[in-house]
């Protein structure tokens, strides 16, 4: 049933290979094979329960933190197996941020959330530190919100700016990728609009995977779309293909409501 469409290999950053996923004896993802291309915004969709966010989250091997999982197969990014025995764990997840469905920022002041990877890298001048924050906010089109709340604890923002804040402190560690998990669901029409912009201007220096249920969010956003249903890839294309001439009936009906 698979369907994938193969993206220039001079355009590829990760080659996701055969890969299947376990919780215990359950199989959440199953053999999915695509590619995910440089400098893109790539959006997985399908309906609940579909296996998205457990895809996604084999990127950075957050399923590692639990026992009893079980990964097949090959996630390869720029020659590295990530899924390898000898990754650099903590290493990889600075290199691959990841921004959750709700803002998660640490209980401590909004400067101190940003720089909180600078730190662990070892910057320790005050004056490379505040330069690099306050570059790293206005990246994240927050700086002129927050410029005079720096000392101030990050509980204190709203929503979206705690989901600006969150994006700030992953980039602010220069990683490849960041991936989403439903990033907007939680946030009014306006914040959704903001971080929307965001992520679309994100890729001209990072590659972005996200999550998402809001058909209208992944045509806007995403270069690519992966049609994904009961743990398997169904189809995966660029995105104008998707949505507008897709292969599979199930793809079809999915995107135009008919699903089921």
């Amino acid at each position: 049933m698979n369907k994938v469409n193969k993206i220039p290999a001079d355009k590829v950053l990760i080659q996701v290979q055969d890969l299947s996923f376990s919780y215990g004896s359950v199989k959440a993802v199953k053999n999915i094979t695509m590619d995910i291309a440089r400098n893109a915004v790539t959006a997985l969709i399908g309906p609940s329960g579909c296996g998205k966010t457990t895809f996604l989250r084999c990127f950075n091997r957050m399923h590692d933190l639990y026992t009893g999982n079980h990964y097949e197969g090959r996630v390869v990014m720029e020659g590295t197996d990530v899924l390898g025995k000898g990754v650099d764990l903590t290493e990889l997840r600075a290199g691959t941020g990841m921004v959750f469905q709700k803002p998660t920022p640490f209980p401590m002041s909004v400067f101190d959330n940003v720089a909180y990877g600078l730190k662990l890298k070892g910057i320790r001048n005050r004056t490379e530190l505040s330069d690099r924050v306050e570059a790293v906010l206005k990246h994240a089109a927050l700086w002129e919100e927050v410029k005079d709340r720096l000392k101030e604890g990050a509980s204190g923002l709203s929503g979206g700016q705690q989901q600006r804040l969150v994006i700030a402190r992953a980039l602010a560690v220069e990683p490849k990728v960041i991936l989403f998990d439903e990033p907007t669901s939680a946030l009014d029409p306006i914040s959704t609009s903001k971080i929307e912009e965001l992520i679309f201007q994100l890729k001209q220096e990072v590659t972005v995977i996200i999550v998402t249920h809001n058909m209208q969010q992944a045509a806007r956003i995403s270069d690519y779309t992966a049609f994904m249903y009961v743990g398997e890839l169904i189809e995966f294309d660029e995105t104008d293909v998707i949505f507008t001439n897709p292969n599979v009936k199930l793809t079809e009906e999915y995107i135009t409501g008919r699903f089921g």
